[in-house]
């Protein structure tokens, strides 16, 4: 996809995500990206390197689905409720067509803290 990189990540957040056989594996809630691409300047080109797929997006826009968070035991466990399902999908899997990311994949990797 051409254009601007900030218009294609926003593109892709909540687009569906398709595994194996057309299963429903959630939607994309984040987009990991990774600074190692061609130098900008003084400074490498970031790139995408995963995407963070999931059903319940409020836990995942404010990080709790990536960081180890100590809070109080209520918050913790209505927030390990919500991010039980989501998972990481790395973006030379992911097959992007029609509004629908498509992958060759039953599950999804964990999501690892940041």
């Amino acid at each position: 996809m051409k254009g601007e990189p900030m218009t294609f990540v926003n593109f892709l957040i909540g687009l569906p995500v398709l595994g194996r056989g057309g299963r429903v594996l959630g939607k994309v809630l984040d987009v990991r990206l990774v600074q190692d691409g061609p130098l900008r300047g003084a400074y490498a080109a970031l790139r995408v390197d995963a995407l963070v797929v999931g059903r319940h997006t409020v836990a995942a826009h404010l990080g709790y689905d990536r960081a180890r968070v100590n809070g109080p035991w209520l918050v913790n466990a209505v927030v390990n409720a919500l991010t039980r399902g989501n998972g990481l999908l790395p973006w030379d899997e992911a097959e992007i067509a029609d509004g629908v990311v498509r992958c060759e994949r039953d599950a999804l990797d964990p999501v690892p803290p940041i």
